[in-house]
């Protein structure tokens, strides 16, 4: 019998005597707790010299400090303005006007918690969530995980190029195929931006964002919605009759799995200070500043998103009492603009879907390149990521462009419903890792109530993605039925295996221990394992 891999974990996240191994170290070795000037942590890798150095004060609160800080939450939060969201905020204009608004909010509130998660994982671990799932689950498990991540990747992708190629048909009247080809091209030119650091691309990404939130809040001005109806709409509960589907797309919408793996690698572009006698007091200032610029940001994406969802509202308002017929859809929102506020609107909202659309496309093509060389351990360039995910995306993407632009809403549909069912499989194993003290630590390990709060998300989330799913599905005969069912026991038996499946190795005592179950280590052809390395 053969033992299976496995990597040996600190509480930290840094690599014990395996990867001592792989450097040329001696086994044996004693490891010591990293410092400032030590090498960097698995995420803290990927920034190379490009990282923020953050010293550890015991100052409470400082504004100068948190600017240090500001940055990865603000690129997790374009995937919340993408153009796939836009299209979702003009449907649910159309649909329910108002009255979902403090769902949005609701949504965009469990947001933060989930993604202030991913982010401690990063911060706590010095790794990020894809290596994590690759060390800890059977590697059968995890090529699923990697080959669910990678669709989800590029369904988002396709979206954000329909939508780039949209606003570019807009501004300069070419065809839309034409467009996704030039989308598919120029994002090699936005590459270029990360070579002037990780402080430059995120100020070209913020300015992407607020280039999106001044195009909609000047039109949100320019139209004069009712404030007193976008006030009920964010603080009375309410769902129109014939809505629920709108509401859980709206859920499903704003988490989006990519950005876990993403936001837990970002993080390891700010250095901390991780020598033994600050490693506690830094982490726990650092999940608090990244707390605080989560929330910021993703508030921040909120407003945006309302805006959308006010100036549509009032827009298919007025189109309403004319008696002129519209199409609630992404292509034809300038056309809806430009009649109730004149030419002048169609022009800025091309201008903020432009720019919003180019900035998602390469927060989704980092998303792509952390998944990668977490589940393969395989470095990969950026220019190699845009050029796989471009050269998969741009097929489906010109196909619906060329033969069924009238279609792309449908193909939208599809998309968030792959979007759904991922992000089960991406969620739970983060909230697993957090309460596990073998990953985490005990002093950063979820306890009792956290672990009960994280098992309620977790079915709530799986409830509305499994009734997304279902709903989106025509039942219209026996066999669809059948079919359904099947699909969907299938659905909840990986959910289960993936949440009841203990970690798959702990460091305890100086003995490997194996903690499967022998039904579980035949299933998976894993040997039982018991080292004592005592003798070693």
């Amino acid at each position: 019998m053969h033992a299976p891999e496995y990597v040996e974990m600190n509480a930290i996240g840094s690599p014990r005597e395996s990867d001592d191994r792989e450097n040329g170290a001696k086994p044996g070795a004693i490891s010591r707790e990293p410092t400032m000037e030590d090498d960097l942590t698995a995420v803290e890798e990927a920034f190379q010299s490009h990282y923020v150095k953050i010293e550890y004060d015991k100052r409470r609160f400082s504004l100068k400090k948190l600017w240090k800080f500001v940055g990865p939450g603000l690129l997790v939060s374009q995937a919340l303005l993408d153009p796939g969201n836009i299209e979702s905020d003009i449907s649910q204009a159309d649909t329910s006007g108002y009255q979902l608004l403090w769902l949005l909010l609701l949504a965009h509130i469990l947001c933060i918690f989930v993604q202030s998660l991913a982010a401690r994982l990063g911060v706590v671990t010095g790794r990020h969530l894809a290596q994590h799932i690759k060390q800890q689950y059977p590697r059968a498990l995890s090529l699923v995980f990697w080959a669910l991540s990678e669709l989800a990747i590029i369904g988002a992708d396709i979206q954000e190029v329909i939508g780039t190629a949209t606003a570019l048909h807009i501004l300069t009247a070419i065809p839309i195929w034409a467009g996704v080809v030039i989308t598919a091209v120029d994002s090699f030119v936005f590459l270029y931006i990360q070579r002037f650091g990780v402080r430059v691309t995120e100020l070209v990404f913020g300015l992407m964002v607020t280039t999106l939130a001044v195009c909609f809040w000047l039109e949100m001005v320019l139209i004069k919605p009712d404030a007193r109806e976008v006030v009920k709409g964010m603080v009375i509960p309410r769902i129109p009759h014939g809505s629920a589907v709108q509401a859980v797309g709206i859920i499903g919408c704003v988490l989006m799995p990519h950005n876990l793996f993403l936001h837990s690698a970002l993080v390891g572009s700010r250095k901390l200070d991780r020598r033994e006698e600050t490693r506690e007091g830094a982490i726990r200032e650092a999940m608090r500043y990244f707390k605080i610029e989560t929330s910021i940001s993703l508030i921040y994406a909120y407003l945006i998103n309302m805006a959308v969802v006010v100036v549509f509202c009032k827009a298919f308002e007025m189109l309403r009492a004319e008696g002129v017929s519209y199409a609630a859809s992404l292509a034809e929102g300038a056309t809806v603009l430009s009649h109730v506020l004149g030419d002048g609107s169609k022009y800025v909202y091309a201008i903020g879907l432009l720019a919003i659309g180019q900035s998602t496309t390469m927060t989704g093509t980092l998303s792509g390149q952390y998944v990668t060389e977490g589940f393969w351990n395989m470095p990969v360039k950026p220019w190699q990521r845009v050029l796989i995910t471009r050269g998969i995306s741009l097929v489906p993407a010109l196909i619906v462009a060329v033969t069924a632009t009238a279609h792309i809403d449908l193909l939208s549909e599809i998309i968030n419903v792959i979007q759904a069912v991922v992000l089960s499989f991406t969620i739970i194993p983060l909230l697993k890792l957090q309460a596990h003290a073998e990953v985490m630590g005990p002093e950063f390990s979820f306890g009792r109530l956290a672990r009960i709060a994280s098992l309620g998300l977790t079915l709530a989330i799986i409830t509305l993605n499994a009734y997304m799913v279902a709903s989106v599905i025509p039942l219209n005969s026996a066999g669809m039925y059948v079919a359904l069912i099947a699909v969907v026991l299938v659905y909840i038996a990986i959910l289960a295996y993936t949440a009841a499946f203990p970690l798959r190795c702990v460091w305890n005592r100086r003995m490997l221990v194996d903690r499967a179950p022998s039904c579980i280590r035949w299933l998976f052809g894993r040997a039982k394992l018991a080292v004592d390395t005592a003798a070693s």
